[in-house]
């Protein structure tokens, strides 16, 4: 199978060495959370991640024994990727670019909320996976902003930092779609899912001092290209005023996940 050719246009081209250096570390433990339930019946199984990014699930997949074919608009994540995936693939979740039930299982992390049709991409990943096959999909779940969060968003505002037009479609328009286990829920059952389940839980993310949460909050997609485009001096005293504003006001990062498990019909 090979990669068919880049979308740059998405909001995450362009931001895979910050997003390493610090939400990465958050993203891996999740990926572990996201497939604890089900990890023994992955062992063997060809498994395709859909929204990969940097690979998250993709090496939890391994570990338990499954071969992850990795999915995502952005090359520039997947070129991080090395080789947690059997294969990477740049194409969209709407439109997977697979033959009907070419997979035992379908996951994805914190990708469907990223899209005004989570169900739609439901409905593509019920589409590539055998009956009666596995669909996984985590989502962050409605909750108040974290101390931390407006703590490191704070000092950007004041550094210029405006949050572009995209992310803000994202809070106000795009999860709230799917960020609560009914909406989940009724993503997957309008997806044509079955034996549908939602775990809502409180996760410890390991991120407890203010230089990994400085480092987790200033490398996601929003904010990255603009601590990117200060030079290097103001980049240095951006990261010690975010550190000392979330060491005096902040605290450690405990994110609402929502994990929906789900099968295809027989």
């Amino acid at each position: 199978m090979e990669a068919l050719s880049a979308d740059p246009g998405n909001a995450y081209q362009g931001t895979a060495v910050a997003w390493a250096r610090g939400p990465a570390v958050l993203y891996d433990g999740l990926a572990s959370m996201a497939i604890a339930g089900v990890a023994d019946t992955l062992r063997g199984a060809r498994v395709v991640d859909v929204g990969a990014g940097t690979g998250a699930l993709c090496r939890v997949l391994r570990t338990v024994g499954a071969t992850p074919v990795a999915v995502d608009m952005s090359s520039d994540m997947l070129s991080l990727i090395g080789d947690a995936a059997a294969t990477p693939v740049v194409g969209d979740m709407c439109a997977l670019p697979f033959l009907d039930g070419r997979f035992d299982a379908a996951v994805s992390g914190f990708a469907i909320s990223h899209i005004d049709t989570p169900a739609r991409a439901l409905t593509e990943m019920r589409r590539v996976v055998r009956p009666h096959g596995l669909v996984i999909a985590a989502v962050f779940g409605s909750a108040p902003n974290g101390a931390s969060k407006d703590a490191v968003d704070q000092v950007a505002r004041d550094f210029g930092f405006e949050p572009p037009a995209w992310y803000i479609g994202l809070k106000v328009r795009t999860e709230p779609l799917s960020n609560t286990p009914a909406l989940l829920e009724a993503c997957a059952e309008s997806a044509g899912l079955e034996d549908i389940e939602v775990a809502d839980v409180i996760a410890d993310s390991g991120l407890d001092t203010p230089e990994s949460i400085t480092a987790y909050r200033s490398g996601l997609a929003h904010i990255a290209p603009f601590v990117d485009s200060l030079s290097p001096a103001r980049q240095t005293e951006f990261f010690e005023c975010a550190v000392a504003a979330v060491r005096e006001r902040g605290q450690p990062v405990r994110p609402r996940v929502l994990i929906l498990s789900s099968r295809v019909p027989a």
